[in-house]
């Protein structure tokens, strides 16, 4: 979910698109063109590809978006246009690589010390490579939710699927992403804890081949090291998430608004016609990648083809042509047609009625901008540090925008048992939205544990400390007597199995029986039991016994009790 950004709603901006109006198609660009760059490079992992298919994909939006039947999908129609273009570059390419400027992009983490953000960068940097080799359509699926805040619904759309094959499509990448790049971190991370990964390790030359990763995902379904390892270390679903926004070069902006021609659609009889309406009726798309390679770009040429009405004007003109269409949404027609004036070339000729004129626009009026300029965004946060102690498991970070101008802003927890909500938006100038943090309990290992949370936005990015202790207490099982006291044996041995996620301070063996009460020091044997003497007893009866673990952090537990019958000896 993202926050619905204030000013004009998408279902507006596609109107007013579909109107020829330029400052909405800029309005466009600047509120998705950003985020559409950084999927398309995590698609492409190619900086001038992904800004070309931006640009091209900025083309066909202009092209087809009377195709658009419902202007609120806009957000998922975009990436579904860029999706297809990156495939389509994908499919013409021979080979897949890049340089070292194609790179991750890197923003240092001024929360973490050189040390910790270097293993920060290690592992994002490892995780986002071997993302690469992920099939195209579970690369981008993953991006779409993760790094975008796209969920059901959109998420599908963009796809290109039914929201039911959406969810299914989710869950099967996720949980083999977890496993397989899981076990990737393990096997770059633990091999020195586990002798076993170790001896499977041996001689790898670290390329994580699907045999290797079949291998060591196997190995630590099945060993108690590795996995007690993986509880602690960072999701790769986390790194992939964090990896910083790669925005769209500041010319793209320029290019995309100067290469595109736009279609206006006017109804019969209505000038203000919606993009629910023009999406009903049948359009004819307005031809070349870059305008300026078009013969009709050299004139603006209204054409009126049975009651319909198309606006063409040059491409790269930053000014409106005067038309009988609205300036802005909800906004007065100007009265009367445009003077007409021969065109300067001869585009094809239509078929309509003999009635029906061909007009040109007349001369531009420039747009004067009101007020002064906004002050850029800049993001802001409530807190820097949230500690939830040892059972909380809610939280919250307002962000704030200090400028005038909207920032687009991405919140991505570096730890599998942290949730934020909203993971994306769009923040308006001097406006403020909470995203709300949540933790699984149940996923952390026993200990102190510290989660970052990092925000990042157009210009920057900042973190936010969560930390948290979670105790559990030790796991005592019944305690069992080799045998029962008697004549011959009056003490005899109990051994009981206790475990703990921390180190255990002391098991002790307690007991009640016809001599009275009992209490002996319990030590670990060689196979992982802990024993000790009960006794001597020289009375004969029932004899109930039980055992008491206390870990280093003072968690304490007792186990259920055993017991037995003494035999005395004969008097």
């Amino acid at each position: 979910m993202t926050d619905v950004p204030a000013g004009p709603t998408d279902a507006e901006l596609v109107s007013r698109v579909l109107h020829a109006d330029r400052e909405a198609f800029a309005a466009v660009y600047d509120r998705y063109g950003d985020r559409l760059h950084d999927f398309a490079y995590s698609m492409l992992r190619q900086r001038e590809d992904a800004a070309d298919a931006v640009a091209d994909s900025f083309v066909t939006f202009a092209e087809r978006l009377p195709q658009l039947r419902d202007p609120d999908r806009l957000r998922p129609w975009l990436y579904a246009i860029v999706r297809s273009e990156c495939l389509r570059r994908l499919k013409a390419r021979t080979r897949f690589a890049y340089g070292e400027d194609e790179r991750m992009a890197e923003m240092a983490d001024s929360a973490s010390t050189p040390e910790q953000e270097a293993s920060r960068l290690e592992l994002q940097r490892l995780v986002w490579d071997a993302a690469a080799g992920l099939a195209e359509r579970d690369r981008a699926l993953l991006d779409l939710h993760l790094r975008q805040g796209l969920e059901g619904a959109e998420l599908a759309e963009a796809m290109g699927v039914s929201a039911s094959n959406g969810y299914v499509m989710l869950n099967r990448v996720k949980a083999q992403v977890e496993r397989s790049l899981g076990a990737l971190l393990i096997a770059r991370l633990g091999r020195d804890d586990c002798t076993e990964l170790s001896a499977i390790l041996a001689g790898w030359d670290g390329s994580f081949s699907p045999l290797v990763r079949k291998r060591v995902a196997r190995h630590v379904d099945g060993c108690d090291i590795c996995g007690e390892r993986r509880k602690v270390l960072v999701s790769p679903l986390a790194l992939l998430a964090a990896v910083p926004i790669v925005a769209a070069p500041l010319a793209l902006r320029d290019r995309v608004l100067e290469d595109t021609e736009l279609v206006a659609y006017v109804g019969p009889g209505d000038g203000a016609a919606g993009g629910a309406q023009a999406a009903a009726a049948p359009v004819e798309t307005v031809g070349p990648r870059r305008g300026r390679r078009r013969a009709l770009a050299a004139a603006a040429a209204v054409v009126l083809i049975g009651g319909s009405a198309y606006l063409f004007w040059p491409a790269g003109d930053d000014e409106k042509p005067v038309s009988a269409l609205p300036q802005t949404l909800g906004g007065a027609p100007t009265s009367g047609p445009a003077t007409p004036a021969p065109p300067t070339s001869t585009p094809a000729t239509p078929t309509a009625p003999a009635s029906t004129p061909l007009f040109t626009a007349g001369p531009p009026t420039a747009v004067t901008p009101s007020g002064p300029p906004l002050a850029p965004g800049a993001l802001t946060l409530d807190r820097t540090t949230l500690d939830l102690g040892s059972s909380g498991t809610r939280g919250s970070v307002t962000l704030g925008n200090s400028g005038g101008q909207p920032i687009s802003f991405l919140v991505a927890p570096d730890a599998s048992w942290l949730r934020a909500s909203p993971a994306t938006g769009i923040l308006e100038g001097t406006k403020t939205s909470k995203v709300s943090l949540q933790v699984d309990r149940s996923k952390i290992a026993e200990g102190d544990r510290t989660a970052t949370l990092y925000v990042s936005w157009d210009n920057g990015k900042q973190a936010v400390q969560v930390r948290l202790s979670v105790d559990h207490a030790p796991q005592v099982g019944t305690p069992t007597a080799s045998t029962a006291p008697s004549c011959g044996q009056p003490s005899v041995p109990v051994s009981v199995r206790v475990t703990d996620e921390s180190r255990l301070r002391s098991v002790r063996l307690t007991w009640t029986g016809p001599n009275g009460a009992g209490a002996a020091a319990m030590a670990r044997q060689a196979d992982g039991r802990w024993s000790a003497q009960m006794g001597p007893f020289t009375l004969g009866g029932p004899v109930s016994f039980k055992v008491t673990a206390v870990d280093v952090r003072g968690n304490k537990a007792t186990g259920p009790a055993g017991s037995v019958e003494a035999t005395p000896c004969p008097q």
